[in-house]
């Protein structure tokens, strides 16, 4: 057996046997899908359309001709409870906007609270970006309440509870739409890693081995990875499983990408030397990342659930909830040709998502669920809207 038809083979015995010894898996999938991606969903809160947003197109090509692929695109990031008035803003200038995708959004403190878009410092509406967040009643959310909000990665959003008399209140939530590391940022190194995509004898338009494009029901939630490992891995959808082990394979994996070590590969989506990878998803399901050479062993695992609001103390604790990336870019990408750790552009952390979606060379681009981004009334597209690049209503 070659190297290079070793990868899959190997990942799909280890999914067989695995498969063997744990043959019952329970299922969470009805409860957790009913609540957040239920047909009715679609009716009663804002979301994309299944095919996402009209501009994923011009932004694949966009991040394709830019010669640095997603690198320049933040990871998401997340911090409860900020500290004191002066916030650390998760706005960066060097980051580039990446793909639409979903927010989720729960309020489980016991005030309610307002969500705002923040553009260069300032609070406006997700929903209607002419109007502030006070002016919107689609941007307020009850306790036990929860919301949908169409974005892109790289946007950014502040979440304010309301006092007793109304009045806006602290910032108890900061978030960041953005690309999902995984693995813990790896220091560069000079060894050489041997990642020969399997030999396919028909012409292939994506990497051997991908999943082709998956149903996409109501209020699907989109996601890149970003491997940070310093390793190619193996990925595995693991459904909604509670518990992945430390080393061996529970009964719901399935084998659906590799992620390479290259930042701008000739196609950062679909090349299988690429360090980013894209899917669709919904809350509970989880991803299972593992070493590619030995797929017995786990590197790192994320499971999509909502972003909680919670009760900030009085003496507020700043919670950064995931990983940082080093904002070091340029040179970076440039060197992760024929490197295998690139310098991406960002600080940043991890909230969201998975299921596959498909968009391939030829750019049938079915990624993401997306009622046109961030939206206006009616439909119709606002001044601010239009200059950040999104249209749309709510459902």
């Amino acid at each position: 057996m070659t190297a290079s038809t070793n990868a899959l083979e190997i990942a799909a015995a280890a999914a067989m046997a695995a498969a063997e010894n744990f043959p019952v898996c329970l299922d969470r999938r009805d409860s957790l899908r009913s609540r957040y991606h239920d047909v009715s969903v679609c009716l009663t809160k804002p979301n994309r359309p299944p095919e996402g947003h009209v501009e994923r197109r011009s932004i694949y090509n966009k991040l394709l001709m830019g010669g640095t692929g997603a690198a320049m695109v933040p990871n998401t990031r997340t911090v409860t409870c900020p500290l004191g008035s002066q916030l650390e803003s998760l706005e960066s200038p060097a980051s580039v906007k990446g793909f639409d995708t979903t927010w989720i959004v729960e309020n489980s403190s016991l005030k309610p609270v307002v969500l705002a878009w923040i553009i260069n410092g300032i609070e406006y509406s997700p929903f209607t970006p002419d109007l502030k967040p006070m002016e919107d009643p689609k941007a307020f959310l009850n306790p036990g309440g929860w919301t949908s909000v169409p974005t892109f990665e790289s946007f950014v959003y502040h979440v304010r509870e309301i006092n007793e008399d109304g009045t806006l209140g602290d910032v108890v939530l900061q978030h960041r739409a953005g690309m999902i590391p995984l693995g813990n940022a790896a220091p560069e190194s000079n060894a050489k890693q041997i990642d020969p995509e399997p030999f396919s004898p028909k012409p292939q338009e994506q990497e051997v081995g991908r999943l082709g494009s998956q149903d996409r029901p109501c209020n699907i939630i989109d996601m890149g990875f970003r491997n940070e490992a310093g390793v190619p891995l193996s990925v595995y959808y693991a459904s909604n499983i509670m518990e992945v082990p430390d080393v061996g394979f529970n009964c719901a994996e399935n084998y659906h990408f590799h992620m390479g070590l290259k930042a701008a590969p000739q196609d950062f989506m679909w090349d299988w030397s690429s360090k980013t990878k894209y899917e669709g998803s919904f809350i509970g399901d989880t991803f299972v990342a593992r070493r590619a050479d030995d797929p017995t062993v786990v590197v790192d695992t994320y499971t999509l659930e909502p972003t909680r609001i919670i009760d900030c103390p009085k003496q507020k604790k700043q919670q950064v909830v995931t990983t940082s990336l080093k904002q070091e870019v340029a040179a970076g990408v440039q060197n992760a040709e024929s490197c295998q750790s690139d310098a991406n552009a960002n600080d940043n952390d991890v909230e969201n998502i998975n299921v596959d979606l498909n968009v391939n060379v030829n750019m049938n681009v079915n990624m993401i669920n997306h009622d046109q981004g961030p939206l206006s009334n009616g439909g119709g597209v606002s001044s601010r809207a239009a200059a950040a690049g999104i249209s749309g209503s709510s459902g």
